[in-house]
């Protein structure tokens, strides 16, 4: 609920606002495509860096087959780096527009929402860029050697993969910040969190399956053990939550509205 010095808006207003919004978006998007479509080839480098440290040199054993592939290639390079380094424009726009809505004690929550996020996004991404990328790379490698073929990757393939496992990781460990808003709002209190650490560890396994474009056991594992022990953090830190601001509507948070006199 709005505090009374608030006035609505009549509808046209959020409208000019939200196409504002939007418009500034696409600014923020289109300005970090130019950028890194004139950066690009640090920014692949930056994607071979993994092929290398697996010891496989990029110039051997990756191929372009078709003759608009490296013009594709630069141009779908650009708008991942660009979506990526856009998004915390992306979202200010966003988090400015939907501010007036919320009510003081949303307000105060959402930077650390926002901010935590991106932290656990950005933790993902490394760890996957650091630690499993390398290692995969060269299991699929020396498995390929095993059934004695010769291993010959298509950049655009290798690329692909390369996203994928980027992306995956970096949602996977969105999973405290769900945990934690559930736990806020009083849809998950500390107690059910332990209560169903067994059904937890089935989806973290199911949900690192699909995750993972690789199938082999060991980046399942890499990806499955770093998100169950997340959920065993969720449960600490919704315990301290509980005890320290209450749960749910002892806290302020429940789905019913409150009058803005009750939340300062």
């Amino acid at each position: 609920m709005r505090l009374p010095k608030d006035e609505p808006k009549p509808l046209l207003d959020h409208l000019e606002e939200l196409r504002w919004t939007l418009l500034k978006s696409a600014g923020a998007l289109g300005a970090w495509v130019i950028i890194c479509f004139l950066w690009t080839r640090p920014i692949l480098s930056w994607f071979l860096a993994p092929l290398r440290v697996a010891g496989l040199e990029p110039s051997r054993f990756l191929r372009v087959l078709g003759v608009l592939d490296p013009f594709t290639i630069q141009l779908e390079v650009s708008l991942f780096a660009g979506i990526i380094c856009s998004l915390p424009w992306v979202l200010y726009f966003v988090g400015k527009f939907i501010l007036p809505a919320l009510t003081p004690k949303e307000a105060r929550w959402m930077i650390p929402f926002f901010v935590g996020g991106g932290l656990l996004f950005v933790g993902g991404v490394l760890f996957c860029y650091y630690l499993l990328l390398p290692q995969t790379l060269r299991f699929f490698f020396d498995y390929g050697r095993w059934l004695q073929v010769e291993t010959q990757w298509t950049l655009t393939n290798y690329l692909s993969f390369v996203c994928q496992m980027l992306l995956g990781f970096g949602l996977a460990f969105e999973l405290p910040l769900v945990v934690l808003a559930a736990n806020a709002i009083g849809i998950l209190p500390a107690e059910r969190l332990r209560s169903y650490r067994r059904h937890a560890f089935v989806v973290v396994v199911v949900a690192a399956a699909c995750l993972t474009p690789g199938s082999d056991p060991f980046s399942l594992a890499l990806l499955s053990i770093p998100m169950y022990l997340l959920y065993e953090a969720c449960i600490w830190i919704a315990w301290w939550r509980e005890r320290y601001f209450g749960v749910g509507d002892e806290a302020g948070w429940s789905w019913e509205e409150k009058s803005g006199d009750e939340l300062l």
